[in-house]
């Protein structure tokens, strides 16, 4: 082991949660690192579009505006149009901004670094173990391991969390995984709105197509298993079964809502403290998670601040922030439930799913 270092908090994953909350850390005077296994910027799986008013508010509030090149053609999405099989097509207007994860990303974690964080890019926490008085958090880089002391720890880095894993190893997590396929060119659909499609007139599965500049792309947890569907859903707007995609890739999703609903999983022990995807505070129906994270992110680094301050530790203090979001996600798993069993024709399903939309949407304006 070499560098033995000691910071007030190490945070693990340097997407919007963890650049949040590592920002927060650095403005109340602690020493703050950041972690992120991959080089940056590095891209992620993810629609691009900052929905909902936790991640347009925050990071307005925190970060500032965000930079035209940061969004793409078009720079905000009108809203979303539903096309259910058999009804008619739902439109929902909600001004949407629209980027790529990789370049959204890179400006939250330069924002943080402005503000003192200190990063640590192209290295992955691989352990994390609670002691008497500080937490062990060994990272490993490409050329060598390192042995850290924190007296706080983050976990933002993930549906795969480490931080979680070692932290709650006899957790079972069940996982989806969302595939995006990459195309050049366009399709005869309305660029400026994001297109979800639900082939057997069902909430589940489905799957999405947005267009970013001279690109779109085909997005879903489904893919795999409604490729005849995609291929004749899209071939009235000009989808060539032929065209081969630019690149195609994949992540996963920690699918955590029971066991954080029912209280069977809390996202904190001790003074370590999970956000984000790595909590399972994903939202159900929409699975937009960076308004979440970004709200988880703020929770985790003003309970450490508290518990700096009363000398007790953070996890009760950061569970008490976040049970409006677990509220949140519990109305909204309720609502997908009712969902699965909807009946009353195609019509019915397409209006019922607009208005879960338009819940999972406007439902964070009053937390």
């Amino acid at each position: 082991m070499k560098n033995f270092r000691f910071f007030d908090v190490v945070v693990a994953g340097a997407g919007p949660g963890g650049a949040m909350a590592a920002k927060r850390c650095a403005e109340l005077g602690l020493k703050t690192l950041l972690v992120e296994k991959k080089t940056l910027p590095r891209d992620k799986v993810c629609t691009g579009m900052i929905m909902g008013d936790w991640a347009v508010h925050i990071i307005r509030d925190e970060f500032g505006k965000i930079p035209r090149p940061l969004l793409v053609d078009p720079p905000a999405l009108k809203g979303h149009r539903l096309h259910v099989a058999g009804a008619h097509v739902q439109s929902l207007e909600w001004h949407t901004p629209l980027c790529w994860r990789k370049d959204l990303d890179f400006w939250l974690v330069k924002q943080a670094e402005a503000s003192g964080v200190m990063l640590e890019a192209g290295a992955r926490v691989v352990d994390v173990v609670q002691e008497e008085n500080s937490i062990r958090v060994v990272i490993r880089g490409q050329r060598e391991t390192q042995e850290l002391k924190a007296q706080f720890v983050i976990g933002a880095d993930g549906a795969t969390s480490v931080v979680r894993r070692t932290t709650f190893p006899k957790l079972k997590v069940p996982y989806s995984g969302p595939v995006r396929e990459c195309y050049r060119g366009s399709l005869d659909l309305d660029r400026d709105y994001i297109h979800w499609f639900f082939p057997k007139g069902l909430p589940r599965p489905r799957f999405n197509v947005n267009h970013k500049d001279d690109l779109f792309l085909i997005e879903g947890s489904g893919i795999r298993e409604l490729s005849e569907e995609i291929r004749d859903t899209l071939l009235p707007y000009g989808f060539d079964p032929e065209n081969k995609p630019l690149w195609k890739d994949g992540c996963a999703i920690a699918m955590l809502h029971d066991p954080l609903i029912s209280g069977a999983f809390e996202p904190a022990m001790g003074n370590v403290l999970l956000v984000g995807d790595a909590a399972g505070m994903i939202f159900p129906i929409t699975f937009e998670g960076i308004g979440s994270a970004l709200k988880s992110g703020l929770a985790a680094a003003e309970s450490i601040r508290e518990s700096l301050d009363t000398k007790t530790p953070a996890a009760p203090l950061y569970l008490k922030k976040i049970a409006t979001i677990v509220k949140t996600i519990e109305r909204l798993h309720k609502v997908q439930e009712r969902l699965k069993s909807t009946d009353g024709g195609c019509d019915h399903v397409a209006a019922a799913l607009l208005n879960a939309y338009h819940e999972t949407l406007t439902v964070q304006s009053g937390v």
